[in-house]
């Protein structure tokens, strides 16, 4: 009975009495009465308080304590980071990652600081991690492989300052760069492994190679090259071709890489139909085929194809089909090396311009390039309009790349234009000097800006010297006068030129305004007005006739032309026309009254791949006084570079006593021209130069001396090689004088050497 009491006791106590200790002890140890940060100096006490998982008033919990601490680190604001529990208080203690004061790149010479600055994550004034130094570190070597220098390295080394700061420094040793010591082809049949290389971007190594970059290894080129042998494949009549592989081997001595290109070729195919089908009853068919550079029995060409979507596209643009795809359908033909190829022409469905979206013009306006644009917000959407956009862009000169592609939007039937250009500088700096045999020494000294303050406008002044000349050039110039397509410009000039082949020197100050305006997408008229006070003084010994001329004189001349303009790009054209005539009227309170007719064209065309350029050229003026002798000083001369193959001033009418040039009134020239390789690497610049040039010169109004003078048909032709070297221009050009007459000056050799700083 006793021990049975007892029992109970015990077993009371345990089920009733230990609980109530039990939470008692919870709630005075185990209730997290207060939380204390230490440590931070930057970071505010409320921004460490939020990433904990635990407050007062708690129960302590040692998950939540792990998380709390797995938050602070992934802040990235603590290098260290400790959470200690004494009694009912937490100790949060935080060690701050410093404040990265500035990064340095040193080492580097053939990365730019610029390209590093962008490429690594780390910043100033950022919080510095060790993490992120190695993730900056792989991406520095990643860009150093890119380059061909295998054998970089890169080492961050961290200096402490005060204040809680670092400056990060990457000390780079770039190494050496890894070359490449063999190209080779599998499989090739119908091309050599040297004509394959010519067509690729990566070079072999050579003794030339200082003068390029492309014989540095780079696996992200290799991939273009790939492309580039599909493309020529394609345009040569393969249009089975497979690149299988591209492989690097390291050479044995680890300096070098051996490239091999794998291909299978497959059958070589010509086209055996050519057609265009269309939907649309309107669009005559037949006038579009014979503007396509493709016909039955040519060699398959997958570029070829392509251009000829982009001239049927224009055409019905142009004929006002605005909604419509050409869909190009090329198809085998049973038992046969042949393709047949169908282009339709179906109606689209009706898309509009939503928004034109800018993008990568840091410095240029958004208006300079929007007003190149040949499609508005609300526009139908035209794709030969979006081409031609693309090429006016361009033509400004002050992108390295310009991109216009769509994008979708909401906005069913609506599509997005995103132009994209990539800015290069625009301002220059020049010094430059070269011997010309035409002129001599040559000196220039020039600050330009052509798209002064992001606006289009351009601004120069220009200083150019030589034996032969000294010249002193201001100008500005407005594409938009007023907000309008108006292009505006003001010279101001003042220089002298020693005419020897004429015995007298020319003095010249003046000024000239002028405007030009669209009279249609690739027509512009232009009007000038010029001011100049000239000054002749003859040498000992010259012609009568010039000596008459002694002293000073007016001119107050307005010109007007027309301009025709349908090029590919304006600085390098490769395909298209351009056409000028202009007139002039010399009087208006000047001192001698004429008129002046001048025009010219030109007419290029590539083949190729624009391996072959061909430029067809013509130029012709007339000046007639009005009432009084045409003086020296407004006469035309032919040679030199106007007329290879004669001397400066060497065509045309002369005098009989001292052969003084006399120059003429009435001229004309014709040209054909070719550039085309020479089976060098491309990157060397180097090209030659055929030409055959004919025309004359005639006609002078003075009667007081006895001259030769006969308008007799001159012809010459010759070779030329030009070298766009990293020093300059270089060029030579052997030519012969195949029609002449006896007082003609001839000229078999010219060169020029020129370079800019």
């Amino acid at each position: 009975m006793y021990l049975s009491l007892r029992l109970k006791i015990i077993l009371f106590t345990i089920i009733y009495i230990c609980p109530i200790y039990y939470t008692h002890a919870q709630t005075s140890d185990d209730i997290i009465s207060n939380i204390k940060i230490e440590g931070n100096q930057r970071v505010e006490l409320d921004t460490i308080s939020s990433y904990l998982n635990i407050s007062s008033g708690d129960v302590f919990d040692i998950d939540k304590l792990n998380n709390s601490l797995k938050n602070l680190y992934s802040t990235g604001f603590f290098s260290d980071v400790n959470i200690v529990r004494n009694g009912s208080v937490i100790l949060v203690q935080v060690i701050e990652n410093p404040i990265i004061n500035r990064v340095v790149f040193e080492g580097n010479k053939e990365i730019e600081d610029e390209i590093l600055e962008a490429e690594v994550s780390v910043k100033s004034r950022n919080l510095f991690t060790r993490s992120k130094i190695q993730e900056d570190v792989q991406r520095i070597l990643t860009l150093y492989r890119n380059e061909g220098s295998l054998s970089s390295t890169v080492k961050p080394n961290i200096i402490s300052l005060d204040q809680n700061r670092v400056d990060v420094v990457f000390e780079i040793n770039e190494g050496e760069n890894t070359i490449i010591n063999s190209i080779t082809f599998n499989g090739n049949k119908e091309f050599s492994d040297r004509r394959l290389r010519d067509v690729i971007i990566t070079r072999q190594t050579r003794w030339y190679s200082i003068l390029s970059a492309s014989d540095k290894y780079d696996p992200q080129q290799l991939q273009v090259d790939e492309n580039l042998l599909r493309k020529f494949y394609k345009d040569n009549g393969f249009a089975d071709v497979d690149i299988k592989s591209a492989v690097a081997q390291l050479d044995r001595e680890k300096d070098g890489f051996n490239i091999i290109f794998t291909i299978d070729e497959g059958n070589e195919y010509k086209y055996g139909e050519i057609k265009i089908i269309s939907n649309i009853v309107e669009i005559d068919t037949k006038s579009i085929i014979t503007q396509l550079n493709m016909e039955v029995g040519d060699i398959y060409s997958a570029g070829k194809i392509e251009k000829s979507v982009n001239v049927i596209t224009k055409f019905v643009n142009e004929q006002g089909f605005p909604f419509t795809e050409i869909i190009p359908e090329v198809d085998r033909i049973e038992n046969k090396n042949e393709l047949s190829v169908i282009f339709r022409i179906n109606d689209a469905e009706k898309k509009y311009v939503n928004r034109i979206i800018i993008r990568g013009n840091e410095r240029t306006l958004d208006k300079v390039i929007r007003r190149n644009i040949r499609l508005a917000e609300g526009d139908a959407y035209v794709p030969s309009l979006l081409a031609r956009s693309k090429t006016l862009i361009s033509n400004l000169g002050f992108f390295s790349r310009v991109d216009l592609t769509e994008s979708s939007t909401n906005k069913e039937g609506n599509t997005d234009i995103l132009v994209d250009v990539q800015e290069t500088s625009t301002g220059e700096l020049s010094f430059g000097g070269g011997f010309s045999s035409q002129v001599g020494g040559l000196l220039n000294l020039g600050i330009s800006e052509k798209n002064f303050l992001g606006k289009g406008q351009r601004v120069s002044l220009q200083a150019k010297f030589s034996e032969r000349e000294a010249d002193y050039t201001a100008s500005f110039s407005e594409p938009y006068f007023l907000n309008r397509d108006l292009y505006s410009s003001t010279n101001l000039y003042n220089n002298r030129i020693d005419y020897k082949e004429s015995s007298y020197e020319l003095e010249r100050q003046g000024f000239n305004v002028s405007g030009n305006f669209s009279l249609s997408e690739y027509i512009r008229q232009s009007i000038r007005y010029s001011l100049e006070s000239r000054k002749l003084t003859p040498r000992t010994g010259a012609s009568a006739s010039i000596v008459s001329e002694k002293g000073e004189t007016v001119l107050s001349e307005i010109s007007s032309s027309l301009n025709i303009d349908t090029t590919d790009n304006q600085r390098l054209p490769t395909e298209g026309y351009t056409f000028s005539i202009a007139s002039a009227f010399a009087g208006l309170g000047g001192d001698k009254e004429f008129l002046r007719i001048n025009n010219n064209g030109n007419y290029y065309k590539s083949f190729n791949e624009e391996a072959i350029i061909v430029n067809v050229e013509y130029n012709a003026g007339l000046i007639m006084g009005l009432g009084q002798d045409i003086l020296i000083s407004d006469r035309y001369f032919l040679g030199g570079n106007s007329f290879r193959g004669f001397d400066q001033s060497g065509v045309g009418p002369r005098d009989k006593n001292n052969s003084d040039s006399l120059g003429g009134n009435l001229f004309y020239t014709s040209s054909i021209k070719t550039s085309f390789g020479v089976g060098l690497p491309p990157e060397l610049g180097i090209r030659a130069n055929w030409f055959t040039t004919v025309g004359s010169l005639t006609g002078v109004d003075k009667s007081t001396v006895t001259f030769h003078d006969d308008s007799s048909i001159r012809m010459s032709s010759g070779v030329g090689i030009s070298w766009n070297s990293p020093f300059g221009p270089i060029s030579i050009i052997f030519s012969q004088a195949l029609i002449k007459e006896d007082y003609d000056r001839t000229e078999a050799i010219s060169f020029g050497i020129g370079t800019k700083f």
